[in-house]
């Protein structure tokens, strides 16, 4: 499971995640096709200049994240929950790739 992230550049707070699965039958290539227009589509949703987007490879949380890339942790915050929003999902409006 790879998680996609994005985070405000000023305070370093994860404003928005979603969970990214590679589908059953699915293949890699195919995965990757769509992770990067999902990716895509969440930087032209996002203000390119106040925020970063991110994608972890192989994580299930931003907290896992964090801990295995401590250089994204803002102002000594070891587990980077404190900076979500609670805007994990798909944005409204949003379509599902089929």
């Amino acid at each position: 499971m790879d998680l996609l992230m994005v985070r405000e550049q000023s305070t370093g707070r994860f404003v928005y995640t979603e969970r990214l699965e590679r589908r059953s039958g699915e293949t890699s290539w195919e995965y990757v096709r769509r992770s990067v227009r999902r990716e895509a589509r969440i930087r032209t949703r996002f203000d390119g200049d106040a925020t970063e987007v991110i994608v972890g490879w192989d994580v299930d949380s931003v907290e896992e994240f964090l801990r295995a890339h401590p250089e994204y942790r803002m102002d000594g915050d070891s587990e980077g929950a404190s900076g979500m929003r609670g805007h994990e999902g798909r944005l409204e409006g949003d379509a599902v790739d089929q």
